[in-house]
């Protein structure tokens, strides 16, 4: 069900432009333990206390609210760790953090983490926070694209670093590349709003709300409903980070405490946008934008499997799925032991709640 604004359920970045800035491994030195230096233990931690740097996938705002929250609570002291947050952005790597050794844990995506292997990094996802991909086809609410169909002889926005992505989906959805016309957009929904394309290929929980917020009813067609659903903000770590004793138990500490301010930030996400523009005041944000994108999120990142086994959850059905997807979108060389849910069910041991 959709309200007014045409968003889904619940009525939700990095968008899949941003995907190939945030994942990319490049020509980087392999590094050692990330962002850790050893402290006084602390109660319940056995690795004793730390200091860890944990890198997001984009600029700070409500995006990572339970992450905010997990911090401005305690939540991370509590556990034994000093967590250093550090924005991504357009000329951030965060593969590359995690690899240099800069950060101990990185928010990716799969398909980015299968080409950051291919060149040669040794990463490993080790959870999901988002258990539906956030990429959508935004149209108008009075010219609405409902299903991958509506795509036939309509314009379509798209930066050409996601024409890959768009392209997967048409195939997946039996439909080909010239049934659909490819505009070159820079990830402006003013092409949209100025009537040049019928939809604009973006992020459910960043340009629909932005609308939203100014006033303009959109329609969200997301593709993760029609089978196109990478795995995205992705827990990922160094393969051997989980092979050595001291640096896998940080990262099970880092996981936990994140993994109980997204357990907060689902009972009140509103506490989350507040925090947000108050944690970051030189970021820009709206409160009102970021209360809008703190609602819609909830659609994509809680399902009734982290209902049932917990916040970041995946399935090997997931796995399988995605190595499926990376086919399509010419990535080779991933397995399964790209994928490794270990860290996962330690957290969860005793339930879903961390």
């Amino acid at each position: 069900m959709r309200d007014s604004n045409g968003f889904r359920g619940r009525a939700a970045g990095p968008a899949l432009t941003r995907r190939a800035l945030l994942g990319g491994f490049g020509a980087v030195a392999l590094g050692g333990l990330a962002g850790c230096a050893s402290g006084s233990a602390s109660p319940g931690s056995p690795g004793g206390s730390s200091a860890v740097t944990y890198q997001l996938s984009w600029t700070h705002s409500v995006q990572f609210g339970g992450t905010y929250l997990a911090r401005d609570r305690g939540l991370f002291d509590e556990l034994g760790l000093q967590v250093e947050l550090a924005a991504g952005g357009p000329n951030v790597a965060g593969d590359t953090s995690t690899v240099s050794g800069a950060a101990l844990m990185n928010i990716s995506s799969a398909d980015g983490v299968a080409r950051s292997n291919a060149e040669g990094a040794e990463l490993v996802v080790i959870g999901a926070q988002y258990q539906k991909s956030p990429g959508t086809i935004l149209s108008l609410a009075d010219a609405p694209l409902e299903r991958p169909e509506d795509l036939v002889g309509k314009k379509i926005g798209v930066a050409g670093a996601d024409t890959p992505a768009l392209d997967a989906f048409l195939t997946i959805n039996e439909l080909r590349r010239e049934q659909v016309e490819f505009v070159p957009s820079q990830y402006d929904p003013a092409v949209l709003t100025a009537g040049q394309v019928d939809g604009i290929f973006c992020f459910y929980n960043d340009l629909p709300v932005a609308l939203a917020v100014q006033g303009v009813a959109g329609y969200s067609m997301l593709l993760a409903d029609f089978g196109y659903n990478p795995m995205s903000q992705t827990y990922t770590v160094l393969r051997s980070s989980l092979e050595d004793e001291r640096k896998r138990d940080r990262v099970v500490r880092l996981v936990r405490g994140d993994a109980q301010g997204w357990q907060l930030y689902q009972a009140d996400p509103g506490a989350a946008a507040k925090l947000a523009v108050e944690m970051y005041p030189d970021a820009g944000l709206d409160l009102a934008t970021q209360q809008k994108q703190a609602e819609v999120q909830l659609d994509i990142m809680y399902s009734d499997a982290t209902d049932e086994f917990g916040f970041a959850w995946f399935g090997d059905d997931q796995v399988a799925e995605n190595l499926r997807l990376f086919e399509l979108l010419g990535i080779e060389g991933a397995t399964e032991q790209m994928w490794d849910r270990s860290i996962l069910e330690e957290v969860y041991g005793n339930g879903p709640t961390a």
